[in-house]
């Protein structure tokens, strides 16, 4: 299945759903790694695609795993209450689903009824992106493939929220850290645009690196000879360039 079909298919579901459920204010498709895939709302949000996917993907990370250590499950969904607007993530094998509802209709009609639609609607979709090509093309995977020997990769907000992280040590903490070196090693560049920065250890370096204009990758790699760790920054942009 080409890009195209894929697009279109997911936007029929999506179209369905909003013309079937007036509490619907719009939904957004994500990959884990934070990565847009598709949305549809019936008025614009003030956040960007970008924004909303890397913010929901982090949600639904540090919310499955507060799930996990504290009652041993896995995740069914996140349900933020505002004052005019529920909002409703949902995590399934292959991507993460965010949707806006209104709150007063959605609580008429009833909450668990939306919850459940929603859930049928993200397991229709994870169905239909399951076989195209853009599991490969999911940029934690292509990092994972091009850096097999990385000790540690993180995809994180510049706010210091974790997307998508594999590392031993705690996801929080990384997460807070990598975003507090880019902020810092920003500030020290007169804003003028951090790109990459490397920190050298003894046997090892950590390669912090730009992803766009709201998440900040963070390998670490068992590499310290500057020639080779260049070789991986080259990697990271061969993979990163297509998405910017």
């Amino acid at each position: 299945m080409n890009s195209t079909e894929l697009e279109n298919k997911i936007n029929k579901l999506l179209n369905e759903i909003l013309n079937e459920k007036n509490a619907i204010i719009g939904i957004t498709i994500g990959s884990h790694g934070g990565d847009f895939i598709a949305s549809k709302y019936k008025k614009e949000l003030d956040m960007t695609e970008l924004q909303v996917t890397a913010a929901n993907s982090s949600i639904l990370f540090l919310s499955s795993k507060l799930l996990k250590s504290s009652l041993n499950q896995k995740i069914s969904y996140d349900l933020i209450a505002g004052r005019e607007n529920i909002i409703v993530s949902l995590l399934t094998k292959t991507i993460t689903v965010i949707a806006y509802l209104n709150r007063e209709l959605a609580e008429l009609e009833g909450t668990q009824e939306y919850i459940s639609d929603l859930k049928d609607l993200a397991l229709r979709i994870s169905a239909i992106v399951e076989t195209s090509n853009l599991i490969r093309e999911d940029l934690f995977v292509k990092l994972k493939l091009a850096i097999p020997n990385a000790l540690t990769i993180a995809i994180i907000t510049k706010e210091g929220m974790p997307i998508k992280v594999e590392s031993t040590m705690p996801e929080p903490t990384l997460s807070a850290m990598c975003a507090a070196l880019y902020e810092l090693s920003n500030i020290l560049l007169e804003k003028k645009g951090l790109e990459y920065s490397i920190i050298g250890g003894d046997n090892g370096s950590i390669i912090l690196h730009e992803l766009d204009a709201t998440r900040v990758l963070a390998v670490a790699i068992p590499e310290l000879d500057n020639k080779r760790v260049k070789s991986y920054i080259a990697k990271i942009k061969t993979i990163i360039e297509p998405e910017s």
